[in-house]
């Protein structure tokens, strides 16, 4: 099997140095736009958006998916945090947990030796609210 050849653009990597500036905090495209035109970088948004896609599937960008109408977002992924463990992703906040813990590898054989499928748990985002949300949404 080939390894796909990974290219890279001006403008993606303009993208992924202004997220690497910006750390922990996700952003919609629109507000990641926003930041761009402060820098006085001016790209479009339909480069912006593939970027960012591609970067995520390249595993360098955690996205949160749409939920309840709200837009996607986007945010920088450390090498320390592309280990093969998964995280936990808060809806509301967008705080990042590393799943390090046992449970996952169980959880895993078991979808491997029941289901016949292999999970890949550097990719294994579950999403859901951190305790600190939770507790404002009582």
């Amino acid at each position: 099997m080939e390894e796909k050849i990974k290219y890279s653009t001006r403008q993606q990597k303009l993208i992924l140095e202004c997220l690497q500036e910006h750390g922990d905090i996700f952003y919609t495209i629109d507000q990641f736009m926003d930041i761009l035109r402060g820098k006085d970088i001016h790209i479009g948004r339909t480069t912006v958006y593939r970027g960012l896609e591609r970067l995520q599937k390249e595993g360098a960008v955690l996205k949160v998916p749409s939920v309840e109408g709200a837009a996607a977002q986007y945010r920088f992924v450390r090498d320390e945090e592309r280990k093969n463990y998964g995280k936990l992703v808060c809806l509301e906040c967008g705080h990042t947990i590393p799943l390090q813990c046992g449970c996952i590898d169980h959880f895993v054989g078991h979808v491997l030796d029941e289901h016949g499928f292999e999970i890949d748990q550097s990719r294994t985002v579950f999403y859901g609210y951190c305790d600190g949300c939770r507790r404002k949404r009582r």
